[in-house]
């Protein structure tokens, strides 16, 4: 193939990875489209036509939602950690992934019961509309009136509610429970509940690695790099971000971030969950 050409494709690659970012899922299929008719052989332009084509489809039968404010890292942790100051009894409106919300009762803040994503739908739940305008919730537990037995019960709700998800392979329950645990762990008042959650961090790492998929898959960008802070993700999801290049595994990508293995799967999992990547599969 004639150098020129070879750039080209490269170029339309690389501008089809843009258009996709921001959302414009028909002008990346335009874009694959011509670089996979300039070089068929090419195996990534190859899969990105696929990936489109399916993407694509998905969004014209509205079965597709972009990333939203509610598919963020700390979305379910506000109000959950509201909930803690709670009256026994009352009911509060836990975000789960997606657009839905459901309803969870702690029945008694003692003994919490928080249902998370599949198991709150097959609970027979009810499926409450988006919030209206509102306050935000609370996202710290330092100035609330939480008792630390109530804090201690809910990390422990938590990690048995992660084991039980994972273990009947729900996976996106079972790493929302995770994180829940570890930011609760990170925000709770002295004496806290690292003993808690610190001897669960091999389980918390099973989840995140099985909501996040299989290792030889390749992550892309669904949004744009300068909008994660909006989405509650840091600058380790940003650094990830940007070496996700369509080619290289999410295997590799954590290996070679520098950062540790657990907090690199947690991040992409968090990415996951954010809706911010979309995961190609493996390359033949």
């Amino acid at each position: 193939m004639a150098k020129d050409t070879t750039l080209e494709v490269k170029q339309l690659i690389q501008r089809g990875f843009d258009h996709h970012e921001h959302g414009r899922v028909h002008d990346a299929l335009s874009d694959w489209e011509t670089a996979h008719k300039l070089d068929g052989k090419n195996p990534q332009a190859k899969r990105l036509v696929e990936f489109a084509r399916k993407r694509a489809a998905e969004v014209e039968a509205g079965q597709h939602m972009p990333a939203s404010r509610r598919d963020t890292l700390e979305s379910p942790i506000p109000q959950f950690l509201a909930a803690l100051t709670e009256r026994k009894s009352d009911k509060i409106a836990v975000p789960i992934e997606g657009d839905a919300r459901v309803a969870s009762t702690i029945n008694d803040r003692s003994t919490p019961n928080l249902k998370l994503g599949e198991e709150a739908l097959s609970s027979g739940e009810v499926l409450l509309p988006p919030l209206p305008d509102r306050p935000a919730a609370p996202d710290t537990l330092e100035d609330l009136p939480v008792h630390a037995e109530d804090v201690r019960a809910s990390a422990i709700e938590l990690v048995g509610e992660c084991r039980t998800a994972l273990g009947e392979n729900r996976a996106g329950p079972a790493a929302l429970a995770a994180e829940l645990a570890l930011q609760l762990a990170e925000r709770a008042p002295p004496p806290g509940v690292d003993d808690v959650v610190d001897p669960s961090r091999a389980l918390f790492e099973r989840a995140f690695r099985a909501f996040m998929g299989n290792p030889h898959s390749c992550p892309i960008r669904a949004i744009p790099t300068e909008t994660l802070a909006d989405h509650g993700l840091d600058e380790r999801a940003a650094f990830l971000m940007s070496r996700m290049d369509g080619m290289t595994s999410l295997a590799d990508l954590i290996d070679s971030s520098g950062l540790k293995h657990f907090d690199a799967v947690r991040v992409v999992a968090a990415l996951r969950r954010a809706k911010a990547i979309d995961i190609l599969p493996p390359l033949q």
